[in-house]
């Protein structure tokens, strides 16, 4: 049980996820999104989450690292944005933006201001 903390976790706790966990939890958000997708044509908007995309606006400790399956959604089911918190930006840079796909990355960690255009979306 040890290794499996060392390889997947960085301590015990409610909300820390393995990659196969957060893939669990992103499926059960399928059968909605195929609703949306059916009234609204679109999946989703907006996905907000805790921690980045992996490779974007993360970090190499276990810790701070990224979700692969966020890429995977961002690819099949392009959200015009993904807002996630959890990793410090750079300060002198301000709000780190990226784009993935057609989805735009914001970080708003500390805290963010964001307006939409209704019409955008």
């Amino acid at each position: 049980m040890a290794a499996w903390k060392v390889v997947f976790g960085y301590r015990n706790g409610k909300y820390l996820y393995t990659e196969k966990q957060m893939q669990r939890k992103v499926c059960k958000m399928i059968p909605r999104m195929f609703l949306n997708n059916i009234k609204y044509k679109r999946y989703i908007d907006i996905l907000i989450t805790h921690s980045p995309p992996f490779g974007i606006h993360d970090d190499k400790t276990l810790a701070h690292r990224g979700f692969r399956e966020f890429l995977k959604f961002m690819k099949r089911y392009r959200p015009a944005y993904l807002i996630h918190g959890h990793t410090a930006p750079d300060a002198k840079n301000g709000t780190p933006t990226s784009h993935h796909s057609s989805t735009k990355i914001i970080n708003t960690n500390n805290f963010g201001i964001l307006d939409i255009d209704h019409g955008s979306l």
